[in-house]
């Protein structure tokens, strides 16, 4: 079957012989694709893992554009550092613990979410002290070796005591526990980590940059292509695809993936099974759309 598919990545060969709907299902399953910055950003997170205790542990403010790859670099990080469970599915040793900032945050709301990010359902109408002693009691019989706290940002939907309040909160359970902590967030999260120099100091920022057209943004493109069950090669290397992508995505990785998705899509239905410029230019008139992922990941 590997007679003129050397195109694709070998995982995505049997894919083929599947049928239209079960092919553009496959579309949309989770992906990675290694890039340098996104490679660096899970070598820092390793780092972070394996870091040993002391009393002031090392932390990662992760920033940039809604859409740029944050998130994917996490779940990545996630899935490759799984918590180790027994026989009846019971984490017996948590490696990590992902939760989101509250929209608006305080300290009961923090802490009700670290509570359910730990698989406790958080107790309602319950005091913000004793929010604050269930959850550093529930991270001290199972501390994880490393917090991610999504959605940084929203801090700045408090006022400037609240946004302190909280920063020392995070502050305070990373002394506690002696774990470290990744802060996720849009550019915004930059200016309310720096409120506080001690935070700042505190959460070393790592920038995710939108892409601009470069050697590497071919070799991404290319690299993601080949995961791609298209029965002919695309011409990654032609400039208008190039140029299309970067303009109608605006260099967010996470639209850049979206767009080549749909214009795969297209391109298995109107029997062409390769992708073009005039595909992308179709893709991105069509909008956001993703159909429910598959249960299937393949990585580069």
């Amino acid at each position: 079957m590997a007679n003129g598919l050397e195109h694709l990545h070998v995982g995505v060969w049997s894919y083929l012989e599947g049928s239209i709907e079960e092919r553009v299902t496959r579309l949309y399953a989770p992906k990675w694709v290694g890039y340098a910055r996104g490679n660096e950003a899970l070598a820092r997170l390793d780092h972070l893992l394996t870091h040993p205790p002391s009393g002031r542990m090392p932390c990662m403010l992760l920033y940039g554009d809604s859409n740029i790859g944050k998130t994917m670099i996490v779940e990545k990080f996630i899935r490759d550092n799984p918590n180790i469970c027994n026989e009846f599915n019971e984490v017996e040793l948590r490696k990590t613990v992902h939760l989101q900032m509250p929209a608006n945050p305080s300290d009961n709301k923090l802490y009700a979410q670290i509570i359910e990010g730990l698989g406790v359902q958080a107790p309602i109408n319950r005091r913000g002290t004793d929010m604050e002693l269930l959850g550093l009691r529930l991270l001290h019989r199972q501390p994880p070796k490393v917090m991610i706290i999504d959605e940084v940002h929203h801090l700045l939907a408090g006022s400037g005591r609240e946004q302190r309040q909280l920063l020392n909160q995070l502050k305070f359970i990373s002394n506690e526990l002696r774990m470290s902590i990744v802060a996720l967030g849009t550019s915004d999260a930059l200016i309310a980590m720096q409120t506080d120099p001690q935070i700042a100091s505190r959460f070393e920022p790592f920038a995710l940059p939108k892409w601009r057209e470069s050697p590497e943004f071919r070799a991404f493109v290319a690299s993601f292509g080949r995961l791609l069950p298209l029965e002919k090669p695309s011409a990654f290397g032609d400039k208008a695809i190039i140029h299309k992508l970067i303009s109608a995505s605006g260099g967010l990785t996470g639209k850049v993936t979206t767009l080549l998705s749909q214009a795969a899509e297209l391109a298995i239905r109107q029997k062409v099974e390769c992708i073009t410029a005039d595909l992308i230019d179709q893709a991105a008139a069509s909008g956001t759309y993703k159909r429910r992922p598959a249960d299937v990941e393949i990585e580069m």
